[in-house]
């Protein structure tokens, strides 16, 4: 009996740990939609550029916007995506959000098919013609 209760004690926080949402899955997720969200608001801000007539800090902010959209926000949406599905999987059950990680994961790798697609296809009709 009295092994018992030493026993419980000491593993009771193990026992009674509640779930948690991991905060990898979230930010693959956050990550894999601000992809294509950049992308639309350089789009929309070249052409309120190119109505307004203004080029200093917009065009900047524009390339900004451009090489994240590109290059950042897929990358850490894929590489948070598949470490949080690691952690969720190696946690025994205390996290959860394997949703939000296969979100992360599944927008970040159809918006890198659509950007390789989008530089590759231009070459492909180039040497084609």
């Amino acid at each position: 009996m009295v092994i018992q209760e030493s026993i419980n004690n000491v593993f009771s926080d193990i026992i009674n740990q509640e779930t948690k949402t991991s905060k990898l899955a979230v930010m693959s997720m956050i990550f894999g939609i601000l992809a294509p969200l950049y992308f639309i608001a350089v789009c929309i801000v070249t052409l309120l550029s190119s109505y307004l007539s203004v080029n200093g800090l917009i065009t900047v902010g524009r390339y900004i916007m451009i090489a994240f959209s590109y290059s950042a926000a897929w990358i850490l949406g894929l590489a948070l995506g598949l470490v949080s599905l690691e952690k969720i999987r190696n946690s025994q059950q205390h996290l959860v959000g394997k949703a939000y990680a296969f979100i992360g994961i599944a927008i970040s790798t159809l918006w890198m098919i659509l950007l390789i697609a989008r530089f590759l296809l231009p070459a492909l009709f180039y040497v084609n013609s």
